[in-house]
């Protein structure tokens, strides 16, 4: 009789053992990381303010900046070209472009316009987060007078409005 309850007691034990070994981790949730930029930057010509970006595991959004032509109040062209990348993995991506061809544009003031996309991989086949980029900046091309202009914006994180939101 003293054996029986001996055994039982250690199955019991056993089992307990077992039950809070394996972690029981049915409550916990996987955590998602989402970042926004708000970036600024300027080269010779050109200011552009308020350029967002947005990470997530599941999307990619770029865009809906403002860019601007400095010391000018009127440049029209038939030609304009821009393209901002992220330096991913040590790797350039394309993350957004927008031109304007054919009809004569007043470029002095515009929009990036937007781009919504899946989220970017990185080289283990996982989404990116904010420490996989190492750069973000943008290129323009445009015609002025009888020559192509081409000028490199580096961005510049603005001071506050990087946010690191965990989402569980």
């Amino acid at each position: 009789m003293l054996l029986k309850k001996g055994m039982n007691f250690f199955s019991f034990g056993l089992v307990l053992a077992i039950f809070l070994l394996s972690g029981c981790d049915s409550n916990e949730k996987a955590i998602n990381y989402n970042y926004y930029l708000s970036l600024s930057g300027e080269s010779e010509s050109w200011e552009v303010d308020s350029y967002e970006i947005e990470i997530k595991p599941d999307i990619f959004k770029a865009g809906n900046g403002s860019l601007t032509m400095k010391n000018k109040t009127e440049n029209s062209t038939d030609f304009f070209h821009l393209e901002v990348y992220a330096v991913i993995d040590n790797e350039d991506r394309l993350v957004q472009a927008k031109s304007v061809k054919g009809s004569e544009s007043d470029i002095t003031q515009m929009t990036t316009g937007a781009t919504v996309g899946g989220a970017f991989l990185g080289d283990n086949g996982v989404p990116i987060s904010l420490k996989n980029v190492s750069d973000i900046y943008m290129s323009i091309e445009w015609q002025d007078k009888n020559k192509t202009m081409e000028e490199k914006i580096d961005f510049i994180i603005k001071k506050g409005s990087l946010t690191d939101g965990c989402v569980s």
